[in-house]
Parts: structure tokens; C-alpha cells; sequence
């Protein structure tokens, strides 16, 4: 039972003798009278109280409070429901202030009513009464409290319609007024929002049910720096709602020790001034990367505008002319450059002006152009000018020294190349001619020797004269291997295009004999047609299968499959989009891996010459016709198992006409 239950029994449907007394009071009075507990709910009113305020039976329940009968008077006199809701707030937070309280309302019908409001102890008390002398005083009452009403329904309807959101703390910091963006800008309290909520305790709730980002902060750290904002006012500041909304909070002390503030929506704005951030950044990150590739670079850099005043340098640059930062900057013209590096000693003032001379003309800086800068420490600097569109240049600086070094000794090296290619071919001259002779003349004296005189010379006498027959048969044979090996490049015929089955048959039908002596067994698959010098190829097969028949196992006779196949060039730039690839496998003694590079070299021998014939030249005559044919000869081996050679050429050569 509450304290007015206690101390004052109304009940009606009692038959206690003060209980009576009561109802006799209320009925009796001429005056509407209501009462209203310590929470402002409804306990009793007469009906003189009805009749004069305007309500229904319905609305003057036991427990109905006294805020929702204010709304009520307020929306039966025109005012809108959302600001009846709000006036009617705010009386009840004035009756806190000011328990005894008397004011004249005029109702929908034209009576003009008067009302007092007391509270006593925890009781409220209301009469009214119809106010019939209209006087002066009365009616200037009257018209000042319309007028105070209107205004601030005026004033209420104006803080509704403001963009921002506008809130009132009294000194106790406790929410006095608001208007709607307030609480529109605070959705996630939304239902704590009312007169009389303290802000801290609002904060605390906002935090708990996530209406804010606290950007890495902890739940207290955040609360606590809110709090302190709002109690000691400075500066605006920003928070982030959890929907992604930015809100700008401005507050100012009152000079009773209150708080006003606005909040406004500053998402569009702030969502500008990230994306501004986000592209500041990316320049920012644009400029590093540059800057980080400008001064990585190995050759010097400089831009120059169309008055060719430096724009921008690299370090190198600096550094490979020996320049200080100080000196050389964007600003400075070329020939004060020249004219520093002239007093550095980088090179003549003569040696300055013509490589002035030699850079383009400004007025026709169209085309590209390189020069070459000789230093005094004997470095070569080429400066490359690149031209752009708005008249400037881009000049790349790059020390070639070592290349230039390096094409001296080229050019040297090709001179020395071409003396020894051409003491090879007056090599192969002698060989050819000079040396025939004699060797000639040793085999015929030697026969004549030999038939004249071969019954009556003794056993050593014999064997002298038939080492000395094998000698120059060698000889012979070794003459006419080297001249084969100098005339892949020196005597070659041009480029066509040939039918190796043919030149293959050929070949096996030379070598007849030494096929049928041998045994071999030779099957070939069709060999498609290529570009190549004929008389090449055909050595070039015929040197590869007398290789495999000499090269047999004792007592096994030789088999030799030639196989081919085309492939695509993966070569990007090569005019044949396909390659022929020929293979020659046998079953003969083989070799070791590791020597298949080493027969390819000339004079390489795997075998003394008393267990197989041979020059050693035969083998590098291959690759050499290989190489000049543009293609790729492989081996492999294994031994007493056999060999496989393979060739890979063009099948169609870019020129030719090629010697």
C-alpha cells in the first residue's frame, strides 16, 4: 500500500464513516478537484472535475497519470500529438521545481478555467474552477499564457524542423529538452530517450547495445572520453555510429550549469573527406613507389621542360657526375648544369659547348637523339634525349664505359677472327694442293719401291716400306677430313631446298660394300623435304651411319633405324614455323654420357686408332655443317647397348642464298 493509500482512505466501497466524509467532500465541493499520488497517478477527482476539464468517464481512471490528461487538454486545444507529448513531459519536470503552481486555460468551448496546482507532502493537488470576471488583469493573464503556449509550440515545432539534432541538460545532467533528429540521430537508445534520463546513463546503455565504433578503443576508455567531452565542452568532435553515420557533437555550458548541444550528420562530408584521405594516400604511395624507382635506377635521369630548366633528377645522375644536391635542382638550366660539371673538372669548357652543340635545338626538340660524353677519368657517359609532347625532354644517362671496352675488344677479336679464317683457307689451299703433291709422291715411289724391288727385300726392309705406305694413307685421309671440315664454311654451296630420301639413298648405295661386309641392316621412315646445302647433307648423313657401322660390337651385325618427325619452332621470332627432326639410333658398342659433348670435338677420339680407324674429325664436320644449317645435333649412348644421334633443323632457312 502506497503512503496516500495510507493516510487518506477513498476507497468507495467502504463503509467506513470517513470514507464517507470523503466522497461527501468531493461531491460536495464547487470546484473540480482532483488528487494525484507521488508519482502523479490518478487516486481520486469529482465530477465537477470532468465537466470543467473536458474528459470522458474513460480517461479519469484510478492509476491514469496526470501527464497523459496534460496531453490530452493539449491535443483537445489543437496542438499536435508529438508536441503534447513533449509539452506535457516538461510540466511534469516544472511541477518537480515548482510544487505550488496557478494558470488560466481557455477550453475548445470558450470557458475560461483556472487552474491551481499544490503539492502536498507526497500528494498533488488540482482544482479548477470557471473564471466568469473577465477583467482586465484576467484577460491579459489569459492572452500572456495563449501567447506563452503558442510560443513555445512555435519554439517546439522550429527545434523539430532543425537539421541537426538539438538536446538540453539541466546542472544535474539530466535530458530537459530534445528535439526529434536527436533522437533519430541516436537510434540505438531510442527508447531511453525521455526528460529526465541522465546522459551518462544513456552513454553507458548506447555503448552496451554496439550503437557505436569504438575505433579500437575498450568499452570504459570510450565512455570515459565521451563523458569527459560532454562535461568540460571544448571543441567540436566526431563519433561513428554502428550504421556507418558520422556525427559532429557541439556543446556549451549554460550559465546555470547546464548543457546544449547539437549533433549533426556529417557522413557525406566525412565519407568526402576519406575518399580525399584514401586518393591522398594513393598519391602519397604513387609518389614513394616513383621516387623508390627513379632513385633504384642504374642509369642516371633527368626531365627538363621546354626552356630545358631541370624538373626532376635521380640520384644516380648525381652521383655519376659527382654534382651536390645544392646545386643541382629542379629549377637550374641545362647549361649551368654543364657549367658546374665544366668546374668539377668532368671535362673541357670546350669539351661543354660542343656537347651543347650537339643536344637538340629547344625549338625542334622532336626527335630522338644520342650522344656520347667522354670524362676526364676516362669514363663514357651515353646521354640519351627523349622528347615530349609538351617541348621538354626526358635524358637518360648511362656509363658505357665497359661496353665500350668491351666493343673495342669485339672489333679487335673479329679482325683477329678473320686472320685466322683466312689462314685457314690458305691452309686448306696448301693442304689441298701442296701438300697433295709430295704425299703423292710418297705413295708412288713407294708402290714402284714395292714392285721392283718387293722379292729381294728383307722381312724389315717390308715392314718399313708397308709403314710407310699406311703412314701416307693416313695422311691422305686426314688431309681430306680437315679440308672437309674447312669447306663447311669456306666452300659452301647455297641453300635450297632438297629431298633427303634421295640424298639418303645415295648414301647407302656409296656405301654398299661397306654395308654388305658389316651386315648392317638399315630402315629409314620418309624424311620430309628441308631447306640445306645438298652436298652438306649428305655428308652429314654419311658421315653419322659409317660412324654407327664402325662403331660395332664384334660378331653382331649393325642395325641403324633412322626415324623423323616435325615439331613446331618454339622460337618466337624464327621465320620456319616448323623444325625437322631426324634420329639415328644403332645397336653398336655405345658410350659413356659423359663424353657426349667430347665427340663432337675435332681430333676426339674414345678409341686407340689400332682398335678402330679414324681421323677424329668426322663427328665435329657434322656439328660444324649443323651449326651452319642453323639447327642442333644431340648424342646419347650407352654402352654395349648403342647410340642415338639426333639432328633438328629449320625446314626453311631465311636466306637462302646464304654461303
Amino acid at each position: 500500500m502506497s503512503i496516500v493509500e495510507s493516510s487518506l482512505p477513498i476507497a468507495t466501497n467502504s463503509s467506513n464513516p470517513d470514507t464517507n466524509l470523503i466522497e461527501s467532500i468531493f461531491d460536495g465541493c464547487d470546484v473540480g478537484l482532483a488528487i494525484f499520488d507521488f508519482d502523479y497517478s490518478l487516486l481520486k477527482c469529482n465530477d465537477h472535475y470532468r465537466h470543467l476539464c473536458g474528459y470522458n468517464r474513460t480517461d479519469l481512471l484510478p492509476g491514469t497519470k496526470l501527464e497523459t490528461l496534460i496531453e490530452l487538454t493539449l491535443i483537445a486545444q489543437g496542438t499536435e500529438s508529438l508536441t503534447a507529448q513533449r509539452s506535457a513531459r516538461n510540466t511534469i519536470l516544472t511541477i518537480e521545481h515548482k510544487p505550488s503552481h496557478t494558470f488560466r486555460i481557455v477550453t475548445k468551448d470558450g470557458k475560461s478555467i483556472e487552474v491551481c496546482r499544490r503539492k502536498v507532502g507526497e500528494i498533488l493537488v488540482e482544482t479548477v474552477k470557471e473564471v466568469t470576471d473577465h477583467t482586465t488583469e484576467i484577460s491579459a493573464h489569459n492572452k500572456l499564457e495563449q501567447f506563452a503556449t503558442t510560443v513555445r509550440d512555435r519554439m517546439s515545432h522550429a527545434m523539430n524542423a532543425m537539421a541537426d539534432g538539438f538536446a538540453l541538460y539541466d546542472r544535474e545532467d539530466r535530458l530537459s529538452f530534445y528535439n526529434a533528429k536527436y533522437v533519430d540521430l541516436n537510434p540505438h537508445i531510442k527508447d531511453l530517450i525521455m526528460p529526465g534520463a541522465k546522459f551518462e546513463d544513456m552513454l553507458r546503455e548506447g555503448v552496451e547495445r554496439g550503437g557505436f565504433n569504438l575505433n579500437g578503443a575498450n568499452k570504459e576508455q570510450f565512455i570515459q572520453w565521451r563523458i569527459q567531452e560532454h562535461l568540460n565542452p571544448s571543441d567540436p568532435y566526431e563519433v561513428e555510429l554502428e550504421d556507418g553515420r558520422w556525427i559532429l557533437i557541439n556543446e556549451k555550458k549554460t550559465h546555470d550549469g547546464g548543457i546544449v548541444g547539437t549533433r549533426s550528420d556529417i557522413t557525406e562530408m566525412k565519407k568526402r573527406e576519406l575518399h580525399i584521405q584514401k586518393i591522398s594516400w594513393e598519391l602519397k604511395e604513387r609518389n614513394f613507389h616513383f621516387d623508390t624507382a627513379l632513385n633504384n635506377m642504374i642509369q642516371g635521369l633527368c626531365m627538363f621542360d621546354e626552356h630545358q630548366r631541370l624538373i626532376v633528377c635521380n640520384k644516380q645522375y648525381l652521383v655519376m657526375y659527382g654534382f651536390s644536391d645544392e646545386v643541382v635542382k629542379p629549377g637550374i638550366k641545362i647549361r649551368e648544369i654543364m657549367e658546374y660539371s665544366v668546374s668539377l673538372g668532368n671535362y673541357s669548357a670546350e669539351e661543354a659547348e660542343q656537347a651543347l652543340s650537339e643536344r637538340p635545338d629547344p625549338d625542334r626538340l622532336n626527335k630522338r637523339s644520342t650522344i656520347k660524353q667522354r670524362l676526364k677519368d676516362g669514363r663514357v657517359i651515353a646521354v640519351m634525349n627523349e622528347p615530349m609532347t609538351n617541348g621538354g625532354t626526358i635524358a637518360t644517362y648511362q656509363d658505357i664505359t665497359q661496353l665500350e671496352n668491351h666493343e673495342k675488344k669485339l672489333v679487335d677479336y673479329t679482325k683477329k677472327l678473320e686472320r685466322s679464317n683466312k689462314e685457314l683457307q690458305d691452309f686448306a689451299h696448301v693442304a689441298s694442293h701442296d701438300l697433295q703433291e709430295p704425299l703423292r709422291k710418297i705413295e708412288a715411289f713407294g708402290s714402284r719401291l714395292v714392285k721392283k724391288y718387293g722379292d729381294t727385300l728383307p722381312d724389315d726392309g717390308k715392314m718399313f716400306v708397308d709403314s710407310m705406305q699406311n703412314a701416307a694413307f693416313r695422311m691422305r685421309v686426314l688431309i681430306n677430313d680437315l679440308l672437309s671440315y674447312s669447306r663447311v664454311t669456306t666452300k659452301a654451296n647455297p641453300f635450297k631446298q632438297i629431298d633427303p630420301n634421295k640424298i639418303l639413298a645415295d648414301v647407302l648405295s656409296d656405301m654398299q660394300v661397306s654395308i654388305e661386309e658389316s651386315g648392317a641392316v638399315i630402315s629409314a621412315d620418309k624424311l620430309p623435304e628441308f631447306d640445306g646445302d645438298p652436298v652438306q647433307i649428305r655428308q652429314l648423313f654419311q658421315n653419322i651411319v659409317s660412324n654407327s657401322i664402325k662403331y660395332r660390337k664384334p660378331d653382331v651385325a649393325p642395325e641403324i633405324n633412322i626415324e623423323s618427325k616435325l615439331v613446331r619452332n618454339q622460337t618466337e621470332d624464327a621465320l620456319s614455323k616448323n623444325n625437322v627432326v631426324i634420329a639415328f639410333t644403332d645397336n653398336g658398342i655405345g658410350f659413356e654420357e659423359e663424353y657426349k659433348e667430347k665427340i663432337f670435338t675435332i681430333f676426339q677420339r674414345l678409341h686407340g686408332r689400332l682398335e678402330y680407324e679414324g681421323t677424329g674429325i668426322g663427328l665435329a664436320t657434322c656439328r660444324k655443317i649443323i651449326d651452319r644449317h642453323n639447327g642442333e645435333i644431340r648424342a646419347t649412348g650407352e654402352p654395349n647397348v648403342g647410340s642415338k644421334f639426333v639432328i633438328q633443323l629449320p625446314q626453311y632457312q631465311t636466306n637462302h642464298s646464304e654461303a
